[in-house]
């Protein structure tokens, strides 16, 4: 169902006057981490935006074995997700050593208080994005999640990480910093297998999320990305990415959305009618699509018409 202007901005009031809280019992997650390198374990989500059905386990998790327990790279949603994560690194993994958020949009840390007794990792920005917006993604997935979100309270983090190699429990993680798909993404690569954490810089077989997307910057993170030739990708969204698939693709969707938001503001069409004309056809079926299409239309179009517009220039 396409969305009017009308729906987005009456579905924004309606979330910002939930409580920040329900009086229900959280659900259960069923994860199923899988060992995709020698010591990194992958979990995967759902390649759909966040429903009621689905939790918020949409995101995927990586927790890296070190020899003094995991690395858990991103907590998911809610409360529930993290503690379910952490069980599984309790369990199977000899505990958390660290926990590193990539960026901030909830889905990646909104699981922290699962590991509120773990090192809590991020970029400075990241960090200071979290804090700033965190009442305002609790409102949103309480109205959006429901008793899913039962306990949840985001907690930033308070470790700061910066640009270079790291020692965790003898195992070596390059820390890479870039930007574009927000203003702070955090890559990392785990050199003892090659395997790339591109957080949702990388995205495959579902749409990318561009609320706070540069498109030019990513595309240049994605080449640095890229020119590392790593094993194997683990993307923010969607399959392990053996063979370069999830660059290529998450390259070609940029460029093609951009290109599709720049002619339809070229052609003086409103966002109603660009939202009416769809993502690019040889995208429309990916995970999570036509809804971060539509999304993508009403986070990106003042871009497109400033580009589009003549500049009117001041007395």
């Amino acid at each position: 169902m396409l969305l009017s202007r009308r729906h987005l901005i009456a579905g924004a009031a309606a979330s910002l006057a939930l409580p920040h809280g329900i009086a229900a019992q959280a659900r259960n997650y069923d994860l199923t981490p899988s060992e995709v390198a020698e010591g990194i374990w992958m979990i995967e989500g759902r390649r759909e935006v966040f429903t009621r059905e689905n939790g918020g386990d949409i995101v995927n998790i990586a927790l890296v074995a070190t020899g003094a327990g995991a690395v858990v790279v991103d907590t998911g949603s809610t409360a529930a997700m993290g503690a379910a994560i952490r069980a599984f690194a309790d369990q199977k993994l000899g505990g958390v050593n660290a926990v590193i958020n990539t960026h901030h949009h909830p889905d990646h840390w909104f699981g922290n208080a699962g590991f509120a007794d773990a090192p809590l990792l991020a970029l400075p920005e990241t960090a200071q994005l979290c804090g700033q917006y965190e009442q305002d993604f609790a409102r949103s997935l309480y109205a959006i999640l429901g008793s899913w979100m039962s306990g949840t309270q985001g907690i930033p983090a308070t470790g700061i990480v910066q640009a270079g190699s790291r020692d965790f429990g003898g195992r070596s993680l390059r820390l890479i910093p870039l930007a574009g798909h927000t203003s702070a993404d955090l890559a990392l690569l785990d050199e003892r297998t090659g395997t790339l954490i591109a957080g949702d810089l990388v995205f495959l077989d579902r749409a990318p999320s561009l609320p706070d997307a540069d498109f030019a910057t990513w595309l240049a993170a994605l080449d640095r990305l890229s020119a590392l030739a790593p094993s194997a990708t683990l993307p923010g969204h969607g399959p392990f990415d053996r063979d370069g698939a999830g660059f290529a693709q998450t390259r070609a969707y940029l460029a093609a959305t951009r290109d599709r938001l720049a002619m339809a503001a070229d052609l003086g069409l409103t966002p109603v009618e660009a939202m009416a004309a769809g993502p690019v056809p040889e995208f429309a079926t990916l995970g999570a699509n036509p809804e971060e299409f539509l999304r993508s239309v009403v986070r990106r179009w003042s871009d497109q018409e400033k580009l589009a517009l003549p500049v009117i220039g001041g007395a």
